[in-house]
């Protein structure tokens, strides 16, 4: 796995064969980037309606975006995991490397067999998932296209082109009851096969952080159900 815009630099000769694949792999890059761009305003948008007009986790403000536009090869897919722990660790400085090291088991495994396992020529894959950060209770949504690649001439160094896009908010600890976050926070570390002691920690984290929030004025109701969409959509952190 690479930047596609490393990949470009490979082909920077002058004979006529790589002048061509240069174009086509700069095609393949503004098409991730604009993809990246799209998604990027898409998952906002639906931010802005979570707990009301959808019924995923309900946030209070936006913190921050990511986007990549990867190359990748059928062997580049195996070095996937690391690649997403790294980068989560980054994009979620506060929380404990236990609790990262296990949402990045769930993100990367989902990516790899999106990646890895795909048939089709280009497909999407959406998810989302809560960390506690420091202080706070964050969501952290992901969203991932691909492209294959079908030029022969440049298949050897690049197979499928990728777009990653995440976004970092605050949960809304108003519109949630803790028993529906405990819920969703539970099954997820479940899901990531952490230790049992490793659970009961993160869960005490997020109890206090919780605490924490009803103590200094925050007003909790349990008017906001959460709801599990299709597997096929969201196998995880939904």
């Amino acid at each position: 796995m690479s930047l596609i815009r490393d990949i470009v630099k490979q082909f920077d000769g002058s004979e006529e064969l790589a002048q061509t694949q240069r174009e086509v792999i700069e095609s393949l890059a503004r098409l991730g980037e604009t993809k990246a761009e799209l998604f990027d305003v898409r998952i906002q948008e639906s931010l802005r309606g979570a707990g009301g007009t959808n019924s995923t986790v309900p946030i209070t403000s936006i913190l921050a975006s990511k986007k990549e536009v990867h190359a990748f090869s059928s062997t580049s897919v195996e070095h996937l995991a690391d690649a997403v722990k790294s980068s989560l660790k980054s994009f979620v400085a506060g929380t404990s490397s236990d609790i990262i090291d296990g949402v990045g088991t769930l993100v990367s495994e989902a990516l790899t067999a999106f990646l890895g396992g795909a048939s089709a020529s280009t497909g999407t894959i959406e998810e989302y998932y809560v960390v506690t950060e420091g202080l706070s209770i964050v969501r952290v949504d992901l969203k991932a296209w691909y492209q294959n690649v079908s030029a022969k001439s440049i298949y050897e160094k690049m197979e499928r082109v990728s777009a990653f896009v995440a976004v970092k908010s605050t949960v809304d600890l108003s519109k949630i009851d803790f028993n529906t976050f405990l819920y969703l926070y539970q099954d997820q570390l479940s899901l990531a096969r952490l230790p049992k002691e490793q659970i009961t920690q993160a869960l005490k984290d997020a109890k206090e952080i919780y605490r924490e929030f009803n103590e200094m004025g925050g007003r909790v109701s349990a008017t906001t159900h959460i709801t599990r969409p299709p597997a096929a959509t969201a196998p995880r952190g939904r």
